[in-house]
């Protein structure tokens, strides 16, 4: 019998227990069923109260991808924008270089020189980018680590990393004429930053 044959016969296995046995059928017991593969569609299980309070009363195992906090629960369009251009711009980063770039973000808030909005800063045109277009993951510890960072910057919870900076460029690249005219602040990690 092929491999595929030993998966449909597992899986339908899987799916008669349920059907005979659903008294002792466990929540985990239908991921563990639907992860087999088969060429045609499976029908949809359904659980009742008891299978489903019996898991409760299991051990969940988290997926290493899942985010370890609720940092990206119910965020607000500003705080959005402000993770965005994190994770995009600084999502390979020291936690001080995300840091950096989300309190640049605040200071130009701040500033009077820019919007007053970290939406109205980030999709300024030839600044960051319009963020509109970019729908990374939601269900990452790089999505919550930017969110979390992003808040932080945003109530000023911690010291300025790169104090006054409202610029920065990639460290690899040669300073331009604009920067050669801006005071260097810091630099941390692939990021020099400037006031």
């Amino acid at each position: 019998m092929s491999l595929s044959g030993h998966t449909r016969l597992l899986a339908a296995g899987a799916l008669i227990a349920v059907t005979v046995f659903p008294a002792t059928f466990f929540a985990s017991d239908a991921l563990l069923a639907a992860t087999f593969s088969t060429d045609t569609p499976q029908p949809t299980l359904a659980l009742d109260d008891a299978a489903l309070q019996a898991d409760d009363d299991m051990d969940v195992v988290r997926d290493a991808d899942t985010p370890q906090t609720a940092a990206s629960d119910e965020i607000d369009a500003e705080l959005e924008c402000m993770a965005k251009v994190v994770l995009h711009e600084a999502g390979n980063q020291p936690r001080a270089g995300q840091l950096a770039v989300a309190q640049l973000i605040v200071n130009r808030m701040e500033s009077g020189r820019f919007a007053d909005t970290a939406c109205g800063v980030v999709n300024q045109p030839g600044q960051f980018f319009q963020t509109a277009s970019y729908n990374p993951r939601r269900d990452t510890d790089a999505w919550a680590a930017a969110v979390e960072v992003s808040r932080e910057a945003q109530a000023r919870q911690t010291a300025d990393v790169a104090p006054g900076a409202m610029f920065f460029r990639a460290a690899y690249a040669a300073p331009t004429g604009f920067f050669r005219t801006r005071t260097r602040v810091v630099t941390l990690g692939d990021h020099v930053f400037y006031r």
